[in-house]
């Protein structure tokens, strides 16, 4: 049984960075080859993708930008205060820079080569998906899954010949679950293990998890910094990625 409700999604990243000399920090995710995902039982939650997103910054030593993906579709399956499955696809032909909204010419620019094969290759691969494999509870843990805060709300580009300072720590402190995933983009997948706080209620479910992964593993190859020849003229962009997905879902009945 499937149902639709007023569902709130949050999906926060794809940090292509961290700051002026390190990589982004965070839990760093267990990456495998894909694993196989089973039939899942109990109720299936369809997510709205009217409220969803999915938030990114991109840094270099040079500078940043920051922006959104919008969610395609997505199900969440609960049985017994449990999440036993899910699916999450996200709209690569549908990006959003926010902080060159008011620079089209500019924003156009980017979010274009950010389609090309330099990047997500969009027209050979429209979409990014997220399935789940298995969720396992953690002992010792809050079973509550707080809000989680954009770092975009805070994000403010550099000034002119100012250096980028190191992005705040998005480490997941009182993970309460430990999830394994198929995580597919430009046609490739790999299996990822992440921590993430998760609560379900007979009203609701909240989860919300990040994490870093080496974008190179999916082949998202441009400005390659351990291919970078001169790295003194900051001709590169960092590997390791951070990733967030924040979902909220109100599973009452209408």
């Amino acid at each position: 049984m499937k149902i639709l409700k007023s569902t709130t999604v949050l999906v926060l990243a794809v940090l292509l960075a961290a700051a002026c000399t390190s990589n982004p920090k965070g839990d760093e995710a267990k990456v495998s080859e894909a694993e196989e995902v089973t039939e899942s039982e109990g109720k299936d939650i369809t997510i709205s993708n009217d409220e969803a997103s999915l938030e990114f910054v991109g840094t270099k030593p040079t500078g940043r930008h920051y922006g959104n993906i919008a969610l395609s579709n997505g199900t969440i399956t609960t049985k017994d205060g449990q999440i036993t499955g899910g699916k999450l696809v996200f709209d690569i032909n549908n990006i959003t820079i926010t902080d060159l909204q008011d620079d089209k010419e500019n924003h156009d620019k980017l979010v274009g080569h950010l389609h090309s094969p330099d990047f997500f290759d969009a027209a050979n691969h429209p979409t990014a998906t997220f399935e789940i494999v298995s969720v396992k509870p953690l002992e010792s843990a809050d079973a509550t899954a707080s809000t989680y805060d954009s770092f975009q709300d805070d994000m403010k580009q550099p000034a002119e010949g100012e250096k980028i300072m190191e992005l705040e720590d998005y480490e997941l402190d009182g993970a309460t679950h430990e999830v394994t995933g198929n995580l597919t983009m430009r046609g490739k997948t790999l299996a990822i293990t992440v921590p993430a706080k998760i609560n379900v209620t007979d009203d609701s479910v909240e989860a919300f998890t990040n994490f870093s992964i080496d974008r190179t593993q999916w082949g998202l190859m441009y400005g390659d910094e351990s291919k970078a020849v001169d790295k003194a003229k900051d001709q590169f962009i960092y590997n390791n990625v951070g990733v967030g997905f924040n979902v909220k879902a109100d599973t009452k009945t209408m």
